[in-house]
């Protein structure tokens, strides 16, 4: 896929959609979107859904830019319930802390 439309990301699964896991990985790159930028995000921190097949089978820049497209749902869920925004978030930072050692194992 050479080029992200807009049009495209409408036709993926929105917030409410996702999996707890999802969503926590949506947020993770969020936030490292909104720190690092979105360039350095997309490469040295992109996106990595666990669920959604519809989600999993996207290039790493489509997972990228659909987890940017939530934006809005995760800047609403930091404003009106940090506590469930940090559960996610956690969920899927401890989620993806697991994938990348059982990945690393494998490769030994």
């Amino acid at each position: 896929m050479s080029k992200i439309t807009e049009a495209f990301l409408a036709t993926l699964p929105r917030w409410d959609d996702l999996s707890d896991l999802d969503k926590g990985a949506a947020l993770l790159h969020q936030h490292k979107r909104e720190w690092e930028g979105p360039e350095y995000a997309e490469s040295d921190y992109p996106c990595r859904y666990f669920d959604h097949p519809a989600l999993t089978g996207l290039t790493s820049l489509a997972q990228c830019r659909h987890a940017a497209s939530l934006d809005q749902e995760g800047a609403k869920l930091s404003l009106t319930n940090g506590s469930e925004y940090e559960r996610l978030y956690n969920l899927a930072l401890d989620a993806d802390r697991a994938r990348r050692d059982a990945e690393r194992e494998a490769g030994k």
